[in-house]
């Protein structure tokens, strides 16, 4: 299992106990024209917007070829830099109506590349743009990488610190591929809905809650953005006979480890992964220590163990037997 397909079961299941999110719109109309009036803008103001669209019928390709650019940049006014967006709304409009006939799902129906290249070719309409509107308008499973996305990926040593947009796209698609699911381009909406979800409640830009995020079992070793490393151990100084005197207490013996009970289902390295975590919560790094292995297969493994209910993540990148 790829590392970002185990990221995607880890937040699928934080996020089970909450509602479904319908992230954008199921007219596709309504999706082509937000994906425009939010660039530079907000999804609060792009809403109000297509608020006014719908009140006034306008949601159709042919209605809104066929307003003047006047009448378009009033209707647009709150997203701000109205009159060049009016006119994008107008070349993307035309130019899709022209290849479409209105049949949005013929014009879906071609090859994604075609499509991408289509409508790159349009003044003002970018990379972010045209995925968003092959995602969401026409369901083709490609990804839009967001600030969301590229943060997050970055920040987790998933994607090279220097990775353009199409660098971590290529990424996903090679790990994410959305044929292992019967959803298809749903696959690839609901991993940027997680990503948005985890990056607005815990990855914030300057100040992360990585202790509290889902996804901190997957964290480089010594975190991100200021949060230190857990301390390595003090060496022990000799003791000298005043020392003794003064702060020598009582020696308790080292409690044996926990003798190992084969759980179905594991493997052999997920079995020594297990027999390590005992009932009181131990950080990762120990598990790393005990268990002897690569730090980024102790973190994998870990989350494997969770989704087959054997240990749980606590406070302070510590995990326990469940």
């Amino acid at each position: 299992m790829s590392i970002l397909r185990q990221i995607f079961e880890t937040l699928r299941e934080y996020y089970a106990a909450e509602p479904d999110h319908q992230w954008w719109s199921d007219n596709p109309i309504e999706v082509i024209l937000g994906a425009v009036l939010v660039q530079a803008s907000t999804f609060r103001n792009a809403g109000k917007v297509l608020n006014r669209f719908r009140e006034k019928e306008l949601l159709d390709l042919q209605k809104i070829v066929l307003l003047s650019d006047e009448e378009l940049a009033s209707l647009i006014r709150p997203v701000g830099f109205q009159m060049k967006k009016a006119a994008r709304i107008k070349a993307l409009f035309q130019f899709i109506l022209e290849h479409s006939g209105s049949d949005l799902d013929r014009y879906f129906a071609r090859d994604a590349d075609l499509i991408r290249r289509e409508l790159l070719s349009i003044s003002g309409i970018g990379d972010v743009t045209a995925d968003n509107i092959l995602l969401y308008a026409g369901q083709v499973p490609v990804y839009m990488v967001d600030t969301f996305t590229r943060r997050i990926l970055l920040r987790h040593g998933i994607a090279a610190p220097h990775a353009n947009e199409t660098q971590i796209q290529e990424l996903i698609h090679r790990e994410l591929t959305p044929d292992e699911e019967p959803y298809g381009a749903k696959l690839f909406q609901k991993m940027q809905e997680f990503l948005v979800r985890l990056g607005r409640n815990f990855c914030d830009k300057s100040r992360p809650d990585c202790l509290h995020c889902p996804l901190c079992i997957y964290l480089p070793e010594g975190g991100v953005l200021g949060i230190p490393p857990k301390p390595l151990p003090r060496e022990p100084q000799p003791m000298t006979p005043q020392s003794v005197t003064e702060t020598a207490v009582p020696q308790v013996p080292p409690v044996p480890p926990p003798k190992s009970v084969e759980i179905p289902g594991l493997n052999e390295t997920e079995q020594k992964i297990a027999d390590a975590v005992g009932g009181e919560p131990v950080p990762i790094d120990d598990v790393v220590v005990k268990v002897q292995l690569p730090v980024h297969i102790v973190r994998a493994t870990i989350a494997v163990l969770q989704m087959k209910k054997v240990v749980c993540q606590v406070a302070g990148n510590q995990v326990r037997r469940v």
